[in-house]
């Protein structure tokens, strides 16, 4: 495989499995690095679908003696060192997140929030919510940058149990876009259509996997 053109470096942590860092993420994992010397006690986390928010969190979470929990376990009451919240967005129950934060402030508790899209598009009803989560520090994930999409490509299907030869990836580099759900979406088929055919991952049939979901995506014209 062709060498990336920047370096990347990989965590682990127990239970957890490497998360590949690079400027994409690199904000994120720094922010959490830096716990509990934060100047703030939360932090929202905004990124796309599949880039590894809550793989990031988890890793977070078992370091630091916290729990992941998710939109409807805003009223917990958890007296541990951290908390990482999963998945808010639009339609979240405002009062409980409100009154979330200013508990883990008051029990200086650290806050991790994951979050698909930026406060601002959430919609909030609530005023004060909206003050106190625009005042939050924020570290985004952006879409993958090439290095993190070699790294991403060779990691899933490593995940699927696929040692797959460098040119398969070499082939599929250029040909995807940088988009995390897209990356997931293209190993999942090459993976589905290997089993189903009984045949190995090869460039030729990561190319008529790629033919076949761009005759399957719908017409822009």
């Amino acid at each position: 495989m062709k060498q990336p053109p920047l370096p990347l470096s990989y965590r682990k942590a127990t239970g957890v499995e490497n998360f590949a860092v690079s400027p994409a993420n690199d904000l994120a994992v720094a922010y959490l690095d830096n716990w509990p010397d934060w100047p703030s006690h939360a932090l929202l986390i905004v990124g796309p679908a599949m880039s590894g928010k809550s793989h990031l969190g988890a890793i977070f979470a078992s370091r630091t003696g916290g729990r992941i929990l998710g939109p409807g376990q805003l009223h917990s009451r958890l007296r541990l060192p951290t908390l990482v919240i999963d998945n808010l967005g639009p339609g979240v129950d405002e009062e409980g997140l409100f009154h979330l934060i200013n508990w883990t402030r008051e029990q200086r508790i650290g806050l991790v929030l994951l979050s698909r899209q930026p406060v601002k598009s959430w919609n909030l009803e609530v005023a004060d919510l909206s003050s106190r989560l625009l005042a939050l520090p924020v570290a985004e994930i952006s879409q993958p940058d090439e290095p993190l999409m070699a790294a991403l490509l060779v990691k899933q299907f490593r995940d699927r149990g696929l040692d797959v030869p460098p040119d398969v990836i070499d082939f599929l580099m250029p040909r995807l876009e940088r988009d995390y759900a897209r990356i997931h979406a293209v190993v999942e088929a090459i993976d589905l259509t290997a089993l189903e055919k009984r045949r190995p991952v090869t460039v030729p049939l990561a190319r008529q996997v790629l033919a076949d979901l761009d005759a399957k995506a719908p017409s822009l014209s």
